[in-house]
């Protein structure tokens, strides 16, 4: 029986497909610029770096400035973008939520996300928000699961995770979680129904 389910963000429940075009537009490049350099370091970001050790080189690599308003302005578009989350994602969340279930968010994200999350709507369909940089350990570190496990209270294999990396998916399945690999919204609904989270909807 399933006690809890643990959503990934990226991909999982948020996808926009605007993220380099807004945040280059923000900076005044074009996004295949930012996009040569977004991905640059973004692990020690995600483990709990500073923003401006993050988005300062990127910015010097761009020939702008790396000033702090716009380092700052920069991480928070950043994790502000990632709370639009898609609407068939944003049912699923609700109806776990109404579920007899724990629902918790595990990301590999900055420490600019958390306060995003805090803020955002949906944040009140979540009983637990773990966020890697606030942790100190990203996924697949078998130490996360293991955190979160802990802080979750539940056995280990009544823990339902929807991830779209495969590595975070085997890292989970390592520590005895119940993992799947994120393929689509409808994808997702069916393997939590299978699972007995959600209930069969009506054709």
């Amino acid at each position: 029986m399933i006690e809890a389910v643990v959503f990934d963000l990226g991909q999982v429940l948020s996808a926009p497909p605007d993220l380099l075009a807004r945040l280059a537009e923000r900076i005044g490049v074009p996004p295949d610029a930012l996009g040569a350099h977004y991905g640059t370091d973004r692990l020690a970001y995600d483990a709990g770096s500073d923003a401006a050790a993050y988005w300062g080189p990127i910015l010097e690599a761009l020939d702008r400035a790396p000033d702090d308003d716009t380092v700052t302005a920069l991480a928070e578009l950043d994790a502000l973008i990632s709370m639009e989350l898609r609407d068939d994602a944003l049912a699923i969340l609700r109806d776990c939520a109404a579920a007899d279930v724990t629902v918790a968010l595990l990301t590999n994200a900055s420490h600019a996300l958390e306060p995003a999350i805090a803020a955002a709507d949906w944040r009140r369909h979540l009983d637990h928000v773990f966020v890697s940089a606030t942790i100190g350990l990203l996924k697949p570190d078998e130490a996360l699961y293991r955190h979160v496990t802990d802080a979750l209270g539940v056995a280990p294999e009544r823990i339902a995770f929807i991830d779209d990396k495969p590595a975070n998916v085997d890292g989970a399945l390592r520590v005895g979680w119940t993992a799947h690999l994120w393929r689509d919204d409808a994808d997702t609904r069916a393997w939590l129904t299978r699972l007995g989270v959600l209930d069969q909807l009506d054709d």
